[in-house]
């Protein structure tokens, strides 16, 4: 059983830890604390030797005494100083807040490198299974990273848990450089954030379907992935318990093999028809929004409403920062969503680069 600390100053909030627990001899106890000073309570912390630790963001807003009046983000920072010099203690540190502090976490941009996740109060509460999954795989993913820690020329691919053939394959230059990161902090962070939560190396759900131009409504959904997680496409490595990812070069391989045919190559009905016919299922072909046929040539999945969409019908969405990783899929919006405007409804933007074309979308002229 692994131990955690929540720490918050309002008593009322004490319900979150068991909210956060999971039963089980491999499950999570997460126990509740009030702050105390600043340094004494990082010390008490890292003397407890714990496997998972949740801060509040505001731990000052029971001021009893001066010496209580600090945030997440100095505790966090004290934490993470002990685990870059002691890497087989390291535990992860989320934030766990309500809506309106998380609001001021997200414009720290200092404090984002402290944390691995965030959550809001009501998430944990409104779907407290899914969110005890995720923290229970930070834990395991943490626990993975230290056993392997030593194996320096190979970290990266045992956290991910590649065979030996396929490791050549995914040795981008960038995921070697996990080698040189100093704890296994660093080493989360940037897997959580470049890996499982960028399209790339791995696919989410709606990408997977993309790839496969099946229709996200359509039947035989669940055999599907069933045999995908059979046929070991599924993902396998740190934090996977917590986010169900699939590698997209074995994803692509068999398809391959499948189809005798790279699916690249296939519209969304061929691609469904040889799924069909192979695997015995009733799969339906995803129909393109801007078309409104199935005979497209699927790439991925908007990033606005999650449908699939082709590279020739899409534009680049903005990001305020440069992607980190090569190997980092951009974030695409298709083209109906500019027509609609709805990409707007999640909170994304279009790239100046794509100004031209998205005048000619929005005034009717790539309808003529």
């Amino acid at each position: 059983m692994y131990q955690g600390i929540f720490i918050d100053d309002q008593k009322a909030d004490e319900h979150f830890a068991k909210l956060m627990s999971t039963s089980g001899a491999n499950g999570l106890t997460v126990k509740f604390q009030q702050p105390i000073e600043l340094i004494t309570l990082a010390n008490q912390i890292v003397e407890n030797k714990p496997a998972f630790v949740a801060l509040d963001y505001r731990l000052d807003e029971d001021r009893k005494t001066q010496q209580n009046v600090y945030k997440a983000e100095p505790l966090a920072q004290q934490l993470r100083s002990y685990t870059s010099e002691n890497v087989a203690r390291d535990f992860p540190i989320i934030l766990v807040s309500h809506e309106n502090r998380i609001t001021g976490f997200d414009n720290d941009v200092v404090a984002h490198n402290l944390f691995d996740c965030r959550f809001t109060k009501q998430e944990v509460a409104d779907n407290p299974e899914h969110r005890k999954k995720m923290m229970l795989s930070l834990v395991k993913g943490y626990q993975r990273m230290i056993k392997n820690w030593s194996k320096k020329s190979e970290r990266w691919a045992t956290f991910f848990a590649l065979d030996k053939e396929e490791r050549v394959v995914v040795a981008y230059q960038a995921i070697r450089e996990l080698d040189k990161l100093k704890a296994p902090h660093q080493v989360a962070q940037h897997i959580l954030r470049y890996v499982i939560w960028r399209q790339g190396l791995l696919l989410d759900k709606d990408n997977v379907l993309a790839q496969l131009g099946v229709a996200k409504k359509g039947g035989g959904i669940d055999p599907l992935f069933a045999r995908l997680k059979k046929d070991k496409v599924i993902y396998s490595g740190v934090f996977s318990e917590g986010w169900t990812r699939w590698w997209r070069h074995r994803l692509q391989d068999w398809g391959k093999q499948l189809c005798d045919e790279p699916l690249g190559n296939l519209t969304a009905r061929e691609r469904v028809v040889c799924l069909n016919e192979n695997l015995g299922l009733n799969l339906s072909p995803a129909e393109s929004r801007w078309q409104e046929h199935t005979d497209a040539l699927f790439a991925f999945a908007c990033d606005s409403c999650h449908q699939p969409t082709e590279q020739q019908y899409s534009v680049i969405a903005y990001e305020p920062e440069p992607l980190y990783y090569s190997f980092i899929q951009r974030k695409h919006i298709c083209w109906k969503c500019v027509e609609t405007g709805e990409f707007a409804e999640s909170g994304l933007a279009i790239d100046d680069g794509e100004r031209f074309i998205v005048e000619m979308i929005q005034n009717g002229e790539m309808r003529n």
